[in-house]
């Protein structure tokens, strides 16, 4: 009984501090603003100025999500589309 609470009192510092070691706060986000011209789609605004770091998917998910688009492939010519990608690691963007 006794070992089990030493090993408690010891398990529960370690488990703070794992959890704080692997937290990773979120990485704060460029904002592109473009406008769609004909035949442009979410996806392909996207791939223009994503980094290495983001993933396609989530990119394109998230900017229909903020900027409130349900069909990704029918944009209208002159629509302001807000884009926020992650920075790439070691510098800006190339």
């Amino acid at each position: 009984m006794k070992w089990k609470k030493i090993l408690a009192v010891i398990a529960i510092p370690v488990a703070i501090a794992a959890g704080t070691y692997a937290y990773e706060p979120p990485a704060e986000l460029i904002e592109y603003r473009t406008e769609a011209e004909a035949g442009d789609t979410i996806w392909s605004l996207c791939a223009k100025v994503a980094s290495d770091e983001d993933c396609m998917e989530e990119l394109v998910y998230r900017t229909m999500q903020e900027n409130h688009i349900k069909d990704p492939a029918h944009l209208q010519p002159g629509q302001l589309i807000v884009i926020h990608v992650k920075p790439m690691k070691g510098g800006g963007k190339a």
